[in-house]
């Protein structure tokens, strides 16, 4: 069984914890994401998993073999593990062909034993050896060359593996091509795999499951979906996707409502409360939630109240405006371009969906 398990893991550089006391399974055939800003601890944590630093304290078992724990440690090479980093890290001297039989020559395995292994791997990233095999990383393009360390990664077929932000200097395009690709592989080879990003779409593509980091440690981890449409952090929320963040005046989760400012009254539902009774918190509405009623829309509905548009952004497909809802709050809205649109200074009648209200 392939999969990683780790264990109050721990490092600190200094007095500095850079993460701090982790615990975490990744099943077998999982392809599970580290997701977080810049200084949350998911880079370290991937480069302990992969043995190029020791850990300050804990355990790690790759395959249910201790890698690390506080006599042990395995170096990288003896993991059975690929890498794909962000710089690519081709070798500039050898082929296309050669960069992605390096593994398999430094087993001394065969030449004639390798050829269909790299051939297949070059096939799968879309590199064909009779077209690039013979070529030098100096005449590929960017997305060419991590299409290269992704093959060379997976020519030793191995029990895991790592990704460090592999696609962070690829342009819009080549990311969306590469994040397609890389789910196709994993969907092919089932190698359990973790994947470290600062870029919500790509964890939301790629993963099985995500882990929100943030300050050494995880703050929320679950599926895409349920770590979209069910954040139980603040920050979770407008770390996946955008959010409306707004105070807690009062609460009262036996009658699942709250209250915004002096006179704002929401309802909530019961399973979307993250809060304890009595205790102001956060209500999180998603910026696509909002909603744009007909001015013929009457108040005294639930959820439903009046508002002034105060900006408006055209971002292409569609358009993004801020409603001042009084009591010093404001809500984000966006709407599709091609629906009727708000106008700066307009009064609107808007409406929180209660199934689409969360407390925290």
């Amino acid at each position: 069984m392939s999969g990683i398990e780790i264990e109050k893991l721990v490092k600190s550089y200094g007095t500095v914890q850079a993460v701090k006391a982790i615990d975490l399974t990744v099943q077998q055939g999982e392809f599970l994401t580290l997701l977080g800003p810049s200084g949350s601890g998911k880079t370290t944590t991937l480069r302990m998993i992969a043995g190029l630093e020791k850990p300050s304290s804990g355990t790690i078992r790759i395959d249910g073999r201790v890698v690390n724990d506080a006599t042990t440690h395995v170096p990288p090479h003896q993991r059975n593990m690929g890498m794909v980093f962000q710089s690519y890290a081709v070798w500039p001297h050898k082929s296309v062909y050669d960069n992605v039989a390096f593994p398999l020559a430094m087993r001394k395995m065969p030449r004639a034993e390798q050829r269909p292994r790299v051939n297949r791997l070059l096939d799968m990233v879309g590199l064909p050896s009779g077209d690039f095999g013979k070529r030098y990383p100096s005449q590929l393009s960017g997305g060419q060359q991590q299409r290269v360390a992704l093959a060379r990664a997976l020519v030793g077929d191995p029990k895991v593996l790592l990704y460090d932000e592999p696609l962070s200097n690829l342009d819009a395009r080549l990311r969306d091509s590469m994040r397609t690709l890389m789910r196709s592989i994993h969907e092919q080879l089932n190698v359990t795999s973790v994947y470290v990003t600062h870029d919500q779409i790509e964890a939301m593509v790629l993963s099985d499951r995500v882990c929100v980091m943030r300050d050494g440690g995880i703050v929320q981890q679950g599926k895409p979906p349920d770590l979209y449409e069910r954040p139980n952090d603040p920050f979770v929320a407008e770390f996946i996707g955008q959010a409306n963040v707004l105070r807690i005046a009062a609460s009262d989760r036996a009658s699942g409502t709250v209250r915004l400012g002096a006179d704002l009254s929401l309802r909530v539902l019961p399973e979307n409360w993250r809060g304890r009774n009595g205790q102001a918190g956060q209500l999180i509405v998603r910026y696509h939630q909002v909603k744009l009623l007909p001015s013929a829309a009457q108040q005294g509905q639930s959820n439903v109240f009046t508002g002034t548009v105060r900006n408006v952004m055209y971002l292409g497909d569609r358009l993004r405006y801020g409603i001042d809802i009084g009591s010093g709050s404001q809500l984000v809205g966006e709407v599709v371009t091609g629906d009727s649109l708000p106008i700066a200074g307009e009064r609107v009648h808007v409406e929180l969906p209660a199934a689409h209200c969360i407390v925290i």
